[in-house]
This record gives C-alpha cells, structure tokens and sequence, in this order.
C-alpha cells in the first residue's frame, strides 16, 4: 500500500454497517488505493459463488480453450494464429476490483510486451508436448520470473468481469447501494465513485474465496511446499533443491520448469497437484492482517477514545509526538490487551506486516485527529520505510518496525539511517516487534544509540513491544 491520508472503505464510501461485505462473502476494498491480494484462477472452481464457479469459470476456459486452439494452429511465431492467441491476453491492469499493487489511487496502466510475450512462449512450449488444458495459463508465474501474482489476476478480471458485476449488481440491489450505467459492462449497473480528476468509474466487487495473498512459488518455501504435496515429484525435485541449498527462486524455478515440461503427463499432473495444493487467503487466519485492519478502520478501536491534539506549529518534534501516542497505545493493546492474538498463527508468528498493517490501522484515527498524513511503505529514494508521518514539506518523522527474528542491528544502525537521510529529516522510531527470540540484540542497539548520542549526533529513538503470546486478558 502506497500513502493514504484518508483510507475509505467501499461500505463507509456508501453508509453499509462494518462487516456487511464480509457477511457476504466479499472483500470489502479500499475506494481509492489497491489491497495487495490476487485473484488466483485456480480457485475459480472452488467458489461458494455460482456466479464464479460456474459461470466464471466456464468463461474462463472458454476463453483459454480458443488461445490454446489458435496456438497449436501456429507455426511460427508472430504469424496470425499467433497473433489471434496473443490479442487475447489482456495484460493491462483493471482499476475496477481494487485489486494489485496500486499505491496512490487505483491501479490502470499496462505491462511490457516481454511479459506477454514469456506467457506466449511457455504456453506453447506446453502446448507442443500435447497438453490442451486452458488452466495451463495459471501456471506461468512457476515457470517465468517476469509473470507475477498481479498479471495472472488481471487477465482473469478481464476474463470473468461479467460474473463480478452479477455478483456486484446483486449485492447493491439488496443493501441499497446506488449504481449507474457504465462502460466496463454496459448491460449491468454497478456503483461508481470519483477519482483523482473527478471522472465517474466503476466498482467491482470480488469474493474473498478467489484471492490469494502471494502467488504460489513466489517464494522457495512456496515452491517447496507445494512439490512436497506431491509424491511423483517430491523425490526428484527435493534429491536437486538438497544439491543447491542456496539456490535462488529463480533457479528454482528452473528446476520447476525442467521436470514440469519434461512430458505431457508430467505437466498435467504438477496442474493438478497445484490445484489441489491451492487455497484461498483465509481470512479467520489472516495471515498478513489486512481483515483485522479493515475491521479497525471501519469499527474504530475501543481503546482509543479520544486522540491529543498536538500543537503542529511547534515542528517535527509535534509529529514525532503524535507518532509515540500511536506506538504508546498499540503497544499497550499488545501488551495488556489481545491484539497479541492478531500477530500469531498455529503457535508461530505471522509475518511482519501483520504487525505493520494493524499499527496503521491504530494510528490512522491519531493523524485524523491531528492532520497528519501517515504513508505505509513510502518510497522516499532510500527504500521503502515502513512509515512515514510528515505535515508539511519539513515536518516528517520515519517509523521502522521489524521482528525481532530479523536484522534489528542493521535495521537500526543501516537501514533507518539511510531512510532518514532520504526523507530529509533527523528524526526516525525504531520499533521491535519481540516474539521470544530478541537475545542481545538490543543491548546492540542501544550500545549504538548510546554511542551516536555521546557524540552529539541524532539517534533513533527505540521502542520495544512484548508481542509473546500470553493468557487472555480475562484470564491474566
């Protein structure tokens, strides 16, 4: 997620009571920025929507069955079956579902011809190992670093469009959500909002049982854990993972790709292993928080009834100042309260921007009450730091949050220095998240903020927050 000085939700946007959509079975997305989450094609069959899983579903392999068909015509690349095949790839981003990695306003732009082209050349690699299947173009993001989680979700919406906004247009009738003709599906009205220059475009809703939070094999341990699933492959594949512990996604992939297009039966059965292995993004695990800070956005949060006003005037130390009331109060709902609960999943904890996403969520209602723009993962030049709370051009104060598992020394000693300078600002919070396993590593620190402090020099502030997890408040 990009700045967001206002986060508005599609059911404060249209007065629909918190957890509305949720109760439907929708995720209920930001009108103005995109949620990193992607609809992934395999899980179109598993939908609770009829809309989707039949429907849907049967239009996208419709629609694939006829690329593959003028694929397997061509005989070389850029003649006209192949030309055909590849003006049915719609790669250009879809602002409508909300959906991808748009940072300031929802996403639109399109993508390079060399993706389009990777999925072109490995679909038909396939193809000439005598594999028909449509959902083969699932698959790509396995076999082509360029092919991410966004491309595959958006060609999809494309795709299954028509189905969203039966599913959209049914939900708007029913909860009296106001909707207008449009050009995205001119026989369906759908609602619609403003953008930045004040055009009228429309809202797609998307249900939460079709998105995935990172594409399967972004990772080694995805791809690991997704051959593990399958006996035909695990003994091969994991006999050369064991020869090159250190290998990157990308070789791995390479490997991936070697025994997947080995054969006919080889590919179609890593297809059916894939979307046996695949699953939806859970929301009761919430594995990243994005549930949880929707809930806190759109409910408020009981433990904080009423902000401090800061006197702005006074400079950045006043931003700073707002900045430690929300650290001071999530902490506190870590520590003594349940939001400890939010950072674990199966006895482990969750990955960081769990931690970052709830924190957001919190101090939103402080930089409300004090018109302070607050902005998750700015890239100020430096990298991206977790935040940024700045009031003007000279007031800005950078927050970095990291696990306590993590690099908290170069965190602290490298990284937020770097962030600092970037943002032109000498004030910088550096907040470890402690699951268990901090050792000495603040001792470090602390040496280090000691030290830059003996010499006159600025240094970060340090917070510490106990994320361990502890009895239930009612029990403690």
């Amino acid at each position: 997620m990009g700045k967001i000085s206002d986060p508005n939700l599609f059911s404060a946007q249209f007065g629909l009571a918190a957890g509305t959509l949720e109760a439907a079975g929708l995720i209920d997305p930001f009108i103005e920025v995109d949620t990193p989450l992607f609809i992934d094609p395999l899980l179109l069959g598993k939908s609770a929507f009829p809309q989707i899983s039949d429907d849907g579903l049967k239009e996208f392999k419709a629609h694939f069955a006829r690329f593959v068909r003028l694929l397997a015509l061509s005989k070389a690349p850029n003649d006209a079956p192949w030309k055909g095949a590849r003006s049915m790839i719609d790669l250009s981003e879809p602002p409508a579902n909300g959906l991808g990695y748009g940072t300031t306003g929802r996403s639109g732009s399109s993508r390079p011809a060399k993706i389009k082209n990777a999925i072109m050349r490995t679909a038909s690699e396939v193809i000439g190992l005598g594999s028909r299947d449509p959902e083969m173009i699932s698959l790509m993001p396995f076999f082509e670093e360029d092919v991410g989680p966004d491309t595959i979700s958006d060609f999809t919406t494309h795709v299954i469009t028509p189905a969203l906004a039966q599913i959209t247009n049914d939900f708007c009738i029913a909860h009296g959500v106001p909707m207008a003709k449009n050009d995205l599906c001119p026989q369906i009205k759908l609602p619609m909002y403003k953008d930045g220059s004040g055009d009228e475009k429309p809202l797609l809703l998307v249900p939460q049982d079709i998105v995935r939070e990172l594409p399967i094999a972004r990772s080694p341990r995805d791809i690991e854990n997704s051959i593990n699933h399958n006996s035909a492959y695990r003994g091969e594949v994991n006999q050369f993972f064991n020869a090159m512990t250190m290998a990157t996604v990308e070789e791995r992939k390479e490997a991936i790709r070697h025994f997947a297009l080995s054969s006919k039966d080889a590919f179609e059965e890593f297809l059916a292993m894939v979307k046996e292995y695949n699953s939806h993004y859970d929301p009761n695990d919430d594995a990243l928080g994005y549930y949880k800070m929707r809930d806190i956005l759109a409910r408020g949060f009981s433990g904080i009834t009423s902000p401090k006003h800061f006197d702005l005037s006074s400079g950045p130390q006043a931003v700073k100042a707002v900045a430690i009331d929300a650290l001071e109060v999530f902490k506190h709902h870590v520590e003594n309260g349940n939001l400890w609960e939010e950072l674990w999943i199966d006895g482990k904890p969750k990955r960081e921007r769990a931690a970052q996403l709830l924190f957001f969520a919190i101090a939103d209602s402080f930089c409300k009450a004090n018109n302070i723009d607050i902005s998750p993962e700015a890239n100020m030049g430096g990298g991206p730091v977790d935040f940024k709370f700045s009031n003007g051009y000279k007031c800005r104060v950078v927050v970095e949050m990291k696990r306590s598992g993590g690099s908290v020394k170069h965190g602290y000693e490298r990284q937020l220095e770097i962030y600092k300078n970037a943002a032109q600002t000498e004030i910088g919070i550096f907040v470890i998240m402690n699951f268990g396993d901090l050792g000495k590593k603040l001792t470090q620190i602390e040496s280090i903020k000691t030290y830059r402090e003996g010499l006159d020099k600025p240094a970060s502030d340090i917070i510490v927050i106990d994320a361990t997890q502890k009895l239930s408040a009612s029990k403690r």
